[in-house]
């Protein structure tokens, strides 16, 4: 090689180095290689840049995160995060990078972050909108789609994450966005006119504050919301209208509010407050100091404590030839004993104390557990304290008739007692009488379940547990039950908090865990819900996972189609019910949402979140399409924990029943045609506080009843029984009542007409019900209810429920 040839090859390399490590883009980029420049977990911004290249998912979404992670000092990024959110296939990459750029203040990013309010998925949006916020008046180009996204109902959900939800997000971006300017104020003002939440009226007033004088035009609005109680909005307006008007401002006179402002004019009177506080009062020294003693005395069969406790003059009674109620013979016998209109056998104080040891006779194995619940209690002549009073009490005797035996004996009493006070129910004869209206008996020759959960291979250990932990979870997952791999033995999927598992059933009542082996994640799920459902028809149970879809590969493990499967199921879904609605042999999806309340809720029957719930349209080829709109099946402004499909008119196609937290259910009745019609159930409120539902025919007449399992609450029940009569109109009255009334059972007679029975047939009182099925337990021809109860216990041994 000559000189000048060497020469020529040496400048050439030495160029190309200068290029490399002064390129920002190069692996050799000097300040780079010297680990200058913003780090994260000592990996340089372009190394994280590098790992959002790779095929490694996992590594991709912790490049992103690291970005986020450095803030500003990653600006070199947005670039490449934009691109990202914008146009990436995967729905959480998109996120991610979203809620990257909100850690950053780059105007650079604001035109991909107005596209990005546009992404079908809820999380995206919000991010999107947290990263304009932060920008505030380097916003302003995404105020129109902002004003946009604001009247969204689909923006009405706080993604069962955030404290507030993505509607008042975006009022707030959009009120620093056009600050100085008038062109958010007719929005605001409109949406402020039909905000029926504080917490919306207060990002709404906040917002129009932020716009300041040129928002002059909501005064009057405003001055309005003074009249409001609540002390954080009146404090926003007023600083609102400071922002508007200046310091120097008149201050503002409250107006005449208008009656969509809150439901303030229901307060009880004070008076009428301090009576039942009275009531309840006494009613926790009667608990304590009365019934407390009575179960004492009764748990050890003490007859002589019993009559002290009763008055020399004790008027009781008992049922005379009742009417017998008897489950058909079977595994468990059981009978209830009601009133049959024959006057009622008189018993004096011994004749009550020796029916009360009768009963305890019939546990003849070990002494019962004995409990008093309070149900009703106020002074014989309202407000008449210093008199008698009158209640009605449950009280509850179970244990074991004969050694492995259980038993267990339900007596509703009605009672009569001073006064109750420490000093009066702590004297002798404080019982002035009782009387025996109801008696429920039940006993089988053994215990019909027993928990052999860790014995049969379900690790319960893994599982959250509230009570062994400072984290509390109101729903920590749920049970799934399918024979995936149709072998004829059913198997168990558990999510939970602390991960997935799929058990496989084996012969015998065995059970292995095969979660990875079959391909399925164990980490934990950004949501817990999951379905089976054979989606592409193959005669396999396919899995939802939250967000992802699992293809079940003929019972031999499940693949990941996620990207595949064209479903947009929203991030805050919570039940997934599965039925082929227009029967064309495709499995479709309606899914169920929950919505925070309205500050009206209690009265409107609805959610602050107008979206409802959604229904997905299977069209084949892993694809699905959104048909709520034009099926009619949102299920309006109502917060669902579940629905369930049911032909109720016996026409062949599926109907479905949708649930109310906040109130009445609908029944959307299938016309055939794709499309469906909303019908009652009653012509009364017959339902609130609905958290589960079970359909099945009940009583074997082949029509399908529908059990709503609701909220119950004894206390409730008590307030609404000592309100005047006259408190509120009678159709508030109305309400009330059924607010605490209790579970729900619809029986279908037929025509779409339904006969509510739940208290006939005695199952309201069963407790705050949450998820509820029916199932013949004792294989008598006849459907059981099994419904859960309870929320939160002081004591793991003393559930509320």
């Amino acid at each position: 090689m000559t000189a000048q040839r060497f020469f020529w090859l040496a400048s050439i390399v030495v160029a190309l180095a200068v290029v490399a490590v002064v390129t920002p883009a190069s692996p050799l980029y000097l300040p780079h290689l010297l680990n200058s420049g913003p780090q994260f977990e000592g990996r340089s911004l372009n190394q994280w840049l590098r790992a959002l290249h790779g095929d490694d998912e996992a590594a991709r979404r912790r490049a992103i995160f690291a970005m986020g992670a450095m803030g500003n000092a990653a600006s070199e990024a947005v670039p490449t995060l934009t691109k990202l959110m914008v146009d990436d296939p995967d729905r959480e990459i998109r996120n991610e990078a979203a809620l990257a750029l909100s850690k950053m203040d780059s105007a650079e990013a604001v035109p991909a972050l107005g596209k990005a309010l546009k992404d079908p998925e809820a999380a995206v949006r919000m991010n999107a909108t947290l990263a304009l916020f932060r920008l505030k008046k380097a916003a302003s180009p995404t105020v129109p789609a902002l004003i946009e996204e604001l009247k969204k109902v689909e923006n009405h959900t706080n993604l069962n994450t955030f404290t507030f939800t993505l509607q008042e997000a975006t009022a707030l971006a959009l009120g620093r966005a056009s600050a100085g300017t008038a062109d958010a104020v007719p929005a605001l003002m409109e949406t402020l006119e039909g905000a029926d939440k504080v917490s919306l009226r207060i990002a709404l007033v906040r917002a129009l504050g932020d716009i300041g004088p040129e928002a002059k035009a909501a005064v009057p609005m405003l001055r309005k919301l003074l009249n409001t109680r609540n002390a954080s909005l009146k404090e926003t307006v007023e600083e609102t209208l400071r922002a508007i008007e200046g310091d120097a401002a008149a201050p503002a006179t409250p107006e005449k509010a208008e009656k969509s402002v809150s439901a303030d004019h229901y307060e009880l009177p004070v008076a009428e407050r301090e009576y039942i506080w009275e009531i309840e009062h006494h009613g926790n020294l009667l608990v304590k100091h009365g019934f407390g003693a009575l179960s004492a005395a009764l748990t050890k069969g003490d007859a002589v404590e019993l009559r002290r406790l009763l008055a020399d003059d004790f008027a009781g009674s008992d049922l005379h030839e009742p009417q017998r109620i008897q489950a058909p013979p079977g595994y468990v016998q059981v009978e209830r004993l009601q009133d049959s209109g024959q006057a009622p056998l008189k018993l004096d104080r011994d004749g009550f104390v020796g029916r009360l040891m009768e009963l305890r006779r019939q546990f003849s194995a070990a002494a019962p557990k004995v409990k008093f619940a309070l149900m009703n209690l106020g002074p014989k002549v309202r407000k008449q304290t210093d008199g008698l009073w009158t209640g009605t009490t449950l009280l509850r005797l179970f244990g074991e008739s004969s050694k492995g035996a259980p038993a267990e004996i339900a007596v509703v009493l009605r009672y009569e007692i001073p006064r109750p006070t420490a000093e009066s129910l702590g004297r002798s004869g404080w019982l002035r009488g009782a009387s025996i209206l109801q008696m429920l008996r039940a006993q089988a020759p053994k215990y019909l379940f027993a928990e052999v959960a860790q014995r049969r291979g379900l690790d319960t250990t893994r599982l959250h547990d509230n009570w062994k932990t400072t984290r509390f979870y109101a729903t920590t997952g749920g049970v799934y039950v399918c024979d995936f791999d149709r072998d004829g033995i059913l198997d168990v999927l558990i999510t939970d908090i602390n991960g997935l598992a799929l058990y496989r059933g084996l012969p015998g009542g065995m059970f292995e865990e095969v979660t990875q082996s079959y391909g399925l994640p164990t980490q934990p799920l950004s949501s817990n819900f999951a379905a089976w459902v054979d989606i592409d028809g193959d005669g396999w149970d396919d899995l939802i996972l939250g967000s992802a879809i699992f293809r079940n590969d003929a019972g031999q493990g499940f693949v990941d189609v996620t990207s595949r499967c064209k479903l947009n199921l929203p991030r805050d879904a919570g039940n997934i019910v599965v039925a082929d609605y227009d029967r064309d042999g495709k499995l479709d999806l309606y899914v169920t949402r929950t919505g925070p309340p309205g500050e009206r809720s209690w009265l409107d029957d609805k959610s602050s979140d107008p979206r409802g719930n959604y229904l997905f349209r299977n069209k084949g080829n892993w694809e699905f399409e959104d048909v709520t709109r034009a099926a009619g099946v949102s299920g309006g402004r109502r917060s669902s924990f579940s629905a369930a499909w049911l032909d109720a008119n016996n026409d062949g196609w599926p109907d479905l029943h949708v649930i109310n937290e906040f109130g009445d259910g609908v029944l959307l009745v299938n016309n055939r045609d794709g499309t469906f019609r909303e019908q009652a159930l009653a012509d009364r409120p017959a339902d609130y506080g609905s958290m589960g539902l079970a359909a099945g025919d009940i009583d074997n007449d082949g029509n399908i009843d529908i059990f709503c399992a609701n909220m119950f609450s004894k206390a409730g029940t008590r307030v609404i029984a000592n309100l005047a009569p006259d408190a509120y109109p009678p159709p508030i009255m109305e309400k009330f009542r059924r607010f605490v009334a209790g579970s729900q059972l619809h029986l279908n007679k037929g025509n779409l007409k339904f006969e509510q029975a739940g208290t006939r047939m005695q199952v309201a009182g069963i407790g705050w019900s949450y998820g509820a099925c029916l199932a013949d337990l004792d294989n008598d021809g006849f459907l059981d209810i099994y419904a859960t109860a309870g929320f939160i216990s002081t004591s793991r041994d003393h559930p509320d429920g």
